[in-house]
């Protein structure tokens, strides 16, 4: 056989594998849409968007706490918590005690692992799970679910 033959019979070769792929997928995707009996999923019902549990925020405000370097450095973060359930008044309440324990957390980091930890939301979990201990709501309807720190800087 010619090479040029040879290259035809692979090009339909690689075209054939292409389109058997793309049935694959396309197969695939319509099973993983669709329900048990074969058909597709209606979307969801007006009454099941409103009843959908709705998420408050609330604004911690900014931290200033030292590390534990040999150096002094500052860390300053500013934290708004995303909670379900009617949290607002008891945060508002505890506000100052919320506070002390995120110093806290801040204060047992040195700078490179407040960096990495933020970088990998360590940071942000770690403050979820501790405020949510001291206000004792970690399995409850509700509970803080998200921590955001929109300004995060070391010095």
């Amino acid at each position: 056989m010619s090479t040029k033959v040879k290259i035809i019979i692979a090009v339909l070769i690689v075209m054939l594998l292409t389109l058997c792929v793309i049935a694959i997928v396309y197969v695939t995707s319509k099973k993983a849409i669709s329900t048990p009996e074969g058909n597709t999923a209606p979307p969801p019902t007006e009454n099941e968007v409103v009843n959908a549990p709705k998420m408050g925020r609330f604004d911690l405000g900014e931290f200033v706490a030292t590390s534990r370097d040999e150096e002094l450095h500052y860390i300053k973060i500013q934290v708004e918590v995303g909670f379900i359930g009617s949290l607002e008044k008891e945060l508002e309440e505890r506000k100052a005690e919320l506070r002390d324990k995120i110093i806290n957390i801040l204060m047992k980091l040195n700078v490179q692992r407040a960096k990495e930890d933020y970088i990998d939301r360590f940071l942000h979990k770690d403050i979820e799970r501790e405020l949510n201990s001291l206000l004792g709501k970690s399995t409850s309807e509700s509970r803080i679910i998200q921590v955001v720190i929109p300004t995060f800087l070391i010095n």
